[in-house]
């Protein structure tokens, strides 16, 4: 099992949820496998209530398979599969984690002046798992626990 950190719009983690669906743009089968965890991060890019901040951690179901069913909001509205790379995942925890009020309790983020080099692209922290140690403080976080 390994920790991926995986940035969202705000608008997918209700389908992540509900569908038991993450989907990507690019195939990522040479790096999440059957097991592993992601970690849920919502961009700031067009976020209301979430933006900057990880709400769950998810794990991986299924093997990568492709499915071009509109199932995300910006599929529904144009009628067109865009990340149509997908697994099938289930939800292990959700909650809310300020990412910024757990930097001095994570290691992934080497360089914080960066930050946002590390929260981009899929898989994040610049295609390298996140840390066993950083991904139990994030589910202790997301549980209120810190």
């Amino acid at each position: 099992m390994t920790y991926w950190l995986i940035p969202i719009q705000e608008d997918m983690w209700d389908v992540i949820l509900t569908q038991g669906v993450y989907g990507y743009k690019s195939n990522l089968k040479d790096y999440i496998k059957v097991g592993d965890k992601l970690i849920i991060y919502v961009s700031k890019y067009y976020a209301k209530i979430y933006g900057g901040k990880i709400v769950g951690v998810v794990r991986v179901t299924s093997d990568w398979y492709v499915d071009e069913t509109p199932v995300f909001p910006e599929e529904t509205v144009r009628n067109k599969g865009f990340y149509i790379y997908r697994v099938k995942v289930e939800p292990e925890i959700t909650g809310v984690c300020d990412i910024k009020a757990i930097l001095d309790k994570i290691h992934f983020i080497e360089d914080t002046a960066q930050m946002a080099k590390y929260l981009r692209n899929a898989p994040a922290n610049l295609k390298r798992p996140i840390p066993d140690d950083d991904g139990h403080t994030i589910e202790k976080c997301l549980k209120g626990e810190l």
